[in-house]
């Protein structure tokens, strides 16, 4: 079961590669658009992948088997994020920019959606 937190910043980075895809394909056509959409969802996949990878099942763990599996989701995130480029870029031959861009706009929605919670608004 994925958390409230985990939820707000996956339904952010949707938005985030639907509005990337909307805005690559009114300025530079489908291709474009299919890819600011996968660039998108590269950042949908692994956040998904990291939250249900973390979050599942940690209730009642010490503290240390929590911080570790923090430390091991976050390596195999990036290591997915690597393959799903390579997948992306190689067999779906997307444009690298607006995939890129997409990417890095829902990378920053990750953190975005976090700040309230880092600096203790949500206490």
């Amino acid at each position: 079961m994925i958390n409230r937190t985990a939820g707000l910043v996956l339904g952010l980075q949707l938005a985030v590669a639907v509005a990337g895809w909307l805005i690559a394909f009114g300025l530079a056509g489908p291709q474009a658009a299919w890819s600011a959409l996968t660039g998108g969802m590269i950042s949908v996949l692994s956040t998904a992948y990291f939250a249900l990878r973390v979050f599942s099942g940690r209730r009642g763990k010490p503290a240390k088997v929590i911080v570790k599996s923090f430390y091991v989701g976050e390596a195999q995130k990036i290591l997915l994020t690597v393959i799903l480029f390579v997948v992306a870029i190689v067999w779906l031959k997307v444009d690298f920019l607006p995939m890129f861009l997409t990417y890095m706009a829902g990378f920053m929605a990750f953190w975005l959606a976090l700040l309230p919670m880092l600096s203790g608004a949500n206490e």
